[in-house]
């Protein structure tokens, strides 16, 4: 028996699949994918791993409706059981991108700027954590100096 209970949680995740593809394709066009990627690594970490609790109840559909019996089973799986683990896919897929709804647009245009703000922002982010360091370096070095200056070529200290 095909169980229609799967129809919306499968819309939902085609949906969250298709905008989380439009937000990486945008960041590939714009050439900034190994630079997310390298200042932001949970951030494709975190979608990988939402996408494959987005895709996971596709396939449960897929046997639900074919009737597939899986290994270590007599009979295939109840269609109560299978709705319930894709719903329970779906739980996990909006957990683990709980924090990306800023990243997601319905429209092409509101995706280009969610991705140059995200750009943007893991920029911001670098500066300061670049101008903090510096501004460390320099407390440590006037620490240890005594804010003294050493000048190579004349070979004397002033103060």
């Amino acid at each position: 028996m095909i169980s229609y209970i799967h129809i919306p949680v499968l819309t939902i995740c085609f949906f969250t699949l298709m905008f989380m593809r439009r937000w990486w394709q945008c960041i590939d066009r714009l050439g900034f994918t190994r630079e997310v990627g390298r200042r932001a690594p949970s951030l494709v970490q975190g979608d990988i791993l939402g996408a494959a609790f987005a895709i996971l109840p596709f396939v449960i559909a897929a046997l639900d409706w074919c009737g597939v019996v899986l290994p270590g089973q007599s009979s295939p799986t109840s269609s109560w059981m299978a709705a319930l683990i894709s719903l329970s896919c779906l739980g996990g897929c909006a957990f683990v991108l709980r924090n990306s709804s800023g990243r997601i647009a319905g429209n092409w245009a509101g995706t280009r700027e969610s991705a140059l703000r995200t750009v943007a922002a893991l920029r911001i982010i670098n500066a300061a954590e670049l101008a903090h360091a510096l501004g460390v370096l320099q407390q440590h070095e006037s620490q240890y100096t005594g804010g003294r200056t050493i000048e190579i070529n004349a070979q004397e200290m002033r103060k």
